[in-house]
């Protein structure tokens, strides 16, 4: 088992009963002391794996004042430069490393090839699979330099679904072929380059197993993982609180399944009920045989193989120069697709969103105009932009020469509030440029199209601040997109 825990103290008692193999950490774990408990909790269970979800982007578990909050997935895919990517990943696997933890659930190698995913979008490397492969592997080599283990998820892949599984079952209902040539491929690519472990996905694939998720699928993790595959690392399963799983067959009973199909690891998120279930239900089914001691002892040698790779915590990293790493690569990041650059900041009033802190607080894009974008005015509005949002733009817009206006979303569609507030900017005449500050996609929202068009695949300030600095002429941003939007391809960006 993998447990979460509640609070931000050493969860001493719930690892003396359940017995776990690790521990996953979430942002209200990492509260006060975040290093003194991991490291206190790995200096008493030095066997523990301690997981971490620090993709980059949303999923940024460890953001502790100081540390550095780097790009999700697609803006590196969108710098084009490997060794970047590579570099980003040992500046995140240094952060992990120095917090104590050794296992990064990262890098996601879903190939986001539907754009109406709801919970993949900008954590992907992009649409095309070789993409996802040369970037994700980079990543992943950088996370192994800083001496943390990485996980390829989630197999077989969640990249051209349209449910949630946190909130139900998807269904990917495409050919055994395309299955093979999309998602298949950055998972056959992290077994050969030794991925340490792989993650599931609760997901159907009825050419796959017409029966059953892969999480539970003995055809898709022990038939087409291990023996078609090759793959002998540590399978962990994705939360079996998700819904996808546990409003079908229950946490316990799914645990249980999850083993016989293949699973090493089997993950229980937030809840002591659930990991009680879990753990019962694990017991019964090693009592009974159902889980025989063979079946224990093999994954037994695969969790010995995975602890030999783990390394002690590591020394507080340079910060400066994480920093430094951060804004390079947020710039590189950022892609140009319409208009003309750069624009002055006087006559420029700029309207940005204010983000919800649920993936971590942020300065808006309208906050630090002013220092990024000198002469510029700035208005900060809803993430879901209110009436009296829009009827202030609309006061304060035609005392401008030209707008600049951030767009967010990342789950979904892009709200209508903030489309209402760009075609009520638009019908005012003045030129309104878009810093799409998510999913990069805002574009085939907007009617008509806006008179320039940037994307950051992010609102972390270091995006946010390479916006606005792409816009006042710093820099010449030179990122491509790893997706289609709209009327540009894969590969579209003006500034190369």
């Amino acid at each position: 088992m993998v447990l979460s825990f509640r609070g931000s103290q050493p969860p001493y008692d719930l690892i003396e009963r359940y017995h776990p193999s690790g521990v996953i950490l979430f942002p209200s774990n990492l509260k006060g002391d975040p290093v003194g408990m991991v490291h206190a909790l790995r200096q008493r269970y030095p066997k523990l794996l301690v997981l971490i979800d620090q993709e980059g982007g949303p999923f940024y578990t460890y953001r502790a004042p100081g540390v550095p909050r780097f790009p999700a997935a697609m803006a590196l895919a969108a710098s084009g430069d490997a060794e970047l990517v590579r570099a980003v990943g040992r500046a995140i696997g240094s952060e992990i490393a120095y917090l104590g933890a050794n296992v990064d659930l990262a890098p996601v190698l879903d190939v986001n090839v539907n754009p109406k995913n709801p919970i993949i979008g900008i954590r992907s490397f992009g649409a095309d699979p070789d993409a996802v492969i040369r970037y994700g592997l980079a990543f992943a080599q950088g996370l192994q330099g800083a001496g943390v283990l990485w996980t390829a998820k989630h197999f077989p892949g969640h990249g051209d679904t349209q449910t949630d599984s946190h909130t139900g079952l998807p269904i990917v209902d495409k050919p055994l072929g395309a299955i093979e040539k999309v998602e298949l491929a950055p998972f056959r690519a992290a077994v050969k380059a030794g991925v340490p472990l792989i993650m599931t996905a609760h997901i159907l694939y009825p050419a796959l197993d017409p029966d059953y998720p892969a999480t539970l699928s003995h055809k898709i993790l022990t038939g087409l993982l291990r023996e078609k595959m090759g793959y002998d690392g540590l399978i962990v399963t994705d939360d079996m609180g998700m819904r996808a799983i546990a409003d079908r067959w229950g946490a316990g009973e799914a645990a249980v399944r999850a083993v016989e199909a293949g699973a090493d690891l089997v993950l229980v998120g937030r809840g002591g009920g659930t990991a009680d279930e879990v753990y019962q239900a694990l017991n019964q089914a090693i009592a009974s045989g159902r889980i025989s001691s063979q079946r224990r002892q093999v994954t037994a040698a695969r969790l010995a193989a995975a602890r030999a790779r783990t390394n002690p915590p590591a020394p507080e990293p340079d910060w400066k120069e994480l920093d430094a790493l951060n804004l390079k690569a947020a710039r590189a990041g950022v892609t140009w697709l319409s208009g003309e650059l750069p624009i002055p900041g006087k006559g420029t009033l700029v309207i940005g969103p204010k983000i919800s802190k649920l993936w971590g607080a942020e300065p808006s894009l309208a906050e630090l105009a002013p220092k990024y974008l000198p002469g510029s005015h700035y208005l900060e509005v809803h993430q879901k932009p209110t009436g009296g949002d829009i009827t202030t733009a609309l006061e304060r817009a035609p005392k401008f020469d030209r707008i600049v206006l951030g767009t967010y979303h990342w789950l979904g569609s892009l709200p209508d509030e903030q489309v209402w507030l760009y075609e009520a900017l638009a019908k005012t005449g003045k030129p309104v440029y878009v810093v799409a500050l998510g999913n990069p996609d805002d574009y085939t929202y907007l009617s008509p199209a806006p008179a320039g068009y940037l994307a950051t695949y992010g609102y972390r300030a270091a995006q946010v601040r390479a916006a606005l600095e792409a816009l006042a002429g710093v820099y010449t941003p030179t990122g491509r997109l790893p997706v289609p939007v709209g009327p540009f391809p894969i590969g579209a960006g003006k500034g190369r």
